[in-house]
């Protein structure tokens, strides 16, 4: 079966990679490249299921990755797995384990069922509840070629959820999964087609916070997540991610803001914020 897969997976990438050429050869020169044996080997696959109709599930003893059935499901599976796979490494060391089981990774069939699922639009690409993250169409992500930072930053977010508790705030949540990603550069290139919109670039603390929370417009989030990234941007000017994390471990013990800003920075939330904010 592992080897029917394999075959799958190749001739899906052939197809992803060369539509239209002369793709005959003697069946007995056939060969499955050594790097895609050599990637499937290093998931350490538990569960590698496929079913035409209903999709499939790739495993290991930290990742649990459903995908819909599609003609080139198997290479965009593969492709996915090994993002969330490294993702998984880096933000464990980085933050912490980013679920207290298996990390449930959801790949939609379509934009419909996306959006039926989580309420948002194809440009808030993924969706993190509790210990399962829902992604847009995997297949899409790879095309708009957000689909390694995309995926890194969702398991950064759900790995801070998990370490404040589900209590920080959502500008800092974000910031910090926007720097495991690297998404700095990404989003400062974004910034020019916002001031062009006329729209604040500057905004105020509260409102960068406010917008995040609801990711309801798409310029708007955009503006807010760089800000929020400038925000953290100021903060560990300040202090180190030492103390960023400390920050989340208080309030994940129940400490209100004020009492983890304290303990972390050693000043309140709002001095804080007034000392990073970006519309000053």
């Amino acid at each position: 079966m592992r080897k029917l897969f394999l075959a799958a997976a190749i001739a899906a990438a052939a197809f992803a990679a060369g539509c239209g050429k002369d793709t005959k050869q003697d069946d007995a020169s056939f060969r499955i490249p050594d790097s895609l044996l050599s990637e499937i080997e290093s998931f350490r696959l538990t569960v590698d299921d496929y079913h035409v109709v209903k999709g499939g599930v790739m495993a290991n003893a930290q990742i649990e990755l459903r995908y819909p059935a599609a003609e080139a499901s198997r290479f965009v599976a593969v492709k996915s797995f090994g993002f969330l796979k490294r993702a998984y490494e880096v933000v464990s060391k980085e933050i912490g384990r980013p679920a207290a089981g298996k990390l449930v990774v959801i790949g939609t069939a379509d934009l419909d069922e996306y959006k039926l699922m989580t309420r948002k639009e194809w440009w808030y690409y993924g969706v993190v509840k509790g210990d399962t993250i829902i992604f847009e169409p995997l297949d899409i992500m790879i095309k708009r070629m957000i689909a390694e930072p995309g995926i890194a930053n969702r398991v950064a977010q759900a790995a801070v959820n998990r370490r404040s508790g589900g209590r920080s705030p959502a500008w800092l949540r974000e910031a910090v999964a926007s720097r495991i990603a690297n998404e700095a550069e990404i989003l400062k290139i974004q910034m020019p087609e916002f001031e062009h919109e006329g729209r604040v670039m500057d905004p105020s603390p509260e409102r960068i916070e406010e917008a995040i929370a609801e990711g309801a417009e798409r310029g708007d989030s955009r503006v807010a997540y760089y800000a929020a990234y400038r925000m953290l941007e100021n903060l560990l000017a300040r202090h180190s991610m030492n103390n960023v994390l400390s920050f989340f471990d208080r309030l994940r013990e129940g400490k209100t803001l004020d009492e983890a800003s304290v303990g972390a920075f050693g000043v309140s939330y709002a001095t804080l914020i007034d000392a990073i904010r970006v519309d000053g």
